[in-house]
């Protein structure tokens, strides 16, 4: 081989060497990236959520006004549910007392929510996410669905499922019915 022919051998093979790294670098990268996606996926799919606040609801004027009216612990717990009404909020806080008098605190009950939803492919969302979350499931029919728990009770407790339950459902756009508790 001629010199000439030795230095362009060299620079074809130092630039195959070059393009062969960068493709093998490109496939590393994509590589990661494919196993990064996997890894959210699993988490996303073993990660405990109640609800997704991808869009909050937009609160308005009169909304705000009508916030003026309530205390500062319910304003504070509207806060924590955002697609509740404050008035429901409000409400139910209103039981508290009652429900720790009926439901002295370490006692067992069941809760049992009742929703109805536009139709059945949001109803077996909603199914999901409460079997996902402990609480088991009755179909109605096919927008309306029951999902109850046992739990003890303290103080709290039944306010929160509820709201959390209410919260799902209003997130899901469908109508929270009401709960049943029996001990």
């Amino acid at each position: 081989m001629s010199e000439v022919d030795q230095n362009m051998f060299r620079r074809w093979l130092g630039a195959a060497i070059v393009a062969g790294a960068a493709i093998g670098i490109v496939a590393a990268v994509k590589l990661l990236m494919q196993e990064d996606e996997e890894e959210d996926e699993k988490q996303d799919e073993s990660e405990v959520r109640f609800i997704s606040l991808n869009d909050e609801p937009e609160i308005s004027d009169e909304a705000d006004k009508a916030v003026e009216e309530y205390t500062a612990e319910v304003l504070e717990i509207a806060e924590l549910y955002p697609y509740l009404d404050v008035k429901f909020v409000a409400e139910q806080f209103a039981r508290n007392d009652a429900f720790n008098e009926q439901y002295p605190e370490d006692s067992l009950i069941t809760i049992t929510h009742k929703a109805k939803f536009e139709d059945e492919e949001t109803r077996n969302a909603f199914v999901k996410i409460g079997e996902d979350n402990g609480y088991t499931s009755e179909t109605l029919n096919d927008t309306e669905v029951t999902i109850s728990r046992k739990m003890f009770t303290e103080d709290g407790a039944i306010l929160s499922d509820i709201y959390n339950v209410a919260n799902q459902v209003a997130c899901l756009k469908g109508t929270y019915e009401g709960y049943n508790i029996e001990l």
